[in-house]
């Protein structure tokens, strides 16, 4: 079939969200399909001033901020643009990830396919660039969320919990609303060996951009507490630089994906760690997690947002309360590396949840047979 995929970035680019794009490109590619992509629209010189004179109006009256990522004259804008261009098309089927404000309100009769890892109305207060917004504003984004997935022939997410919510709050028919769970955008080992190459020191991984997000803090004064009781245990720090000085810390404070010699590092990281240790504040699908699991590696992290989805409590890692301690963290982390047969245990069902749910494989075999259904 023909399929329109909407996109801000080509769809060979692999740094659109952190390279989820370009993985469904290439699974879609690979499933035999004709993929073109559709350049994301956007607003005009003057249009932009128009949203910012409403984003100003709306703060003198309410002194609250105004989501200018998903708004009704946005929406509005948009959909005329998008409409006449459609109809010049002739696709069978139209992939919209993420883009909820541009199609909300398209007039088409061509199916959608639309695919996020979470409701915009769940990030509210959540993440802090969805915080601070008034009443209306927040009524706004609910309005355009909801038209977007009621016109939508299906509505995939990531996890349970965003799927969940588009039904219970919603009111989404449950038949229209799939999960289908991403996978890692790195290569993993063809084979896991327990520990194999490892130094003697138990690393802890602290793989993330946001050291604030994913409280890095945390993880940093949990693996300190684990080294006064005696453990030796080190933090290497990847994707930010914290400024920390102890010796037993090592930061690299920045690698891309997209160069192999950065990837290469990332992957070997991967393989000389034994835990992934993120414990953070928000988060929807954190593509590390998946990443981790294709090398082995337990996650310590939060019990928040979509982490359940990747991350099995006592299973493939630990889910600590949002309002644990570092101490709470290492008393936690403790019990399992005192504990090697436990850590090799956890280790061998991350893997294994990799080769069941998180890989791309997986995905491609399930959303083809989504798609083929909705065209049916």
């Amino acid at each position: 079939m023909k399929i329109g995929f909407y996109s801000s970035m080509p769809l060979e680019n692999k740094a659109n969200w952190s390279g989820t794009m370009y993985k469904m490109y290439e699974k879609m590619q690979e499933m035999g399909h004709d993929i073109e992509w559709i350049p994301q629209q956007k607003l005009s010189g003057k249009e932009e001033r128009t949203l910012k004179k409403i984003q100003n109006i709306f703060y003198r009256i309410f002194h609250r901020g105004y989501n200018t990522k998903v708004n009704l004259y946005t929406s509005w804008r948009l959909g005329k643009k998008i409409t006449p261009f459609l109809k010049q098309k002739d696709y069978d089927l139209l992939f919209v990830p993420t883009y909820l404000n541009d199609f909300a309100l398209v007039k088409t009769n061509i199916p959608i396919v639309y695919l996020n890892d979470a409701n915009v109305a769940q990030l509210l207060n959540y993440y802090p660039y969805y915080s601070g917004f008034g009443w209306l504003s927040k009524w706004e984004t609910k309005k355009i969320e909801k038209m977007m997935l009621k016109k939508s022939s299906v509505n995939i997410f990531s996890s349970e919990w965003a799927a969940n919510y588009a039904v219970n709050h919603y009111g989404i028919n449950p038949d229209k609303v799939k999960v289908l769970k991403f996978g890692a955008n790195l290569a993993v080992p063809d084979f896991l060996y327990f520990n194999e190459d490892k130094c003697e020191d138990i690393v802890f991984l602290f793989l993330a951009v946001d050291w604030e997000r994913k409280r890095g803090d945390l993880a940093y004064e949990a693996v300190k507490i684990l080294r006064q009781k005696g453990y030796s245990v080190k933090l290497q720090i990847i994707g930010c630089n914290p400024q920390i000085q102890d010796k037993w810390v090592n930061i690299i404070p920045y690698l891309n994906k997209n160069f192999p010699n950065d990837l290469a590092k990332i992957q070997m990281h991967l393989l000389h760690s034994h835990f992934l240790f993120v414990p953070t504040k928000a988060d929807c699908t954190p593509i590390a997690f998946c990443e981790a699991a294709g090398y082995g590696l337990p996650v310590i992290s939060t019990d928040t947002g979509g982490v359940s989805a990747h991350v099995e409590n006592g299973k493939t890692g630990l889910l600590l309360a949002q309002n644990s301690s570092s101490k709470d963290y290492a008393d936690a982390i403790e019990k399992i590396i005192i504990d090697e047969p436990l850590m090799q245990k956890l280790s061998l069902q991350a893997r294994k949840k990799y080769e069941n749910e998180l890989n791309w494989e997986v995905w491609k075999g399930k959303f083809l047979e989504i798609i083929s259904k909705t065209i049916d």
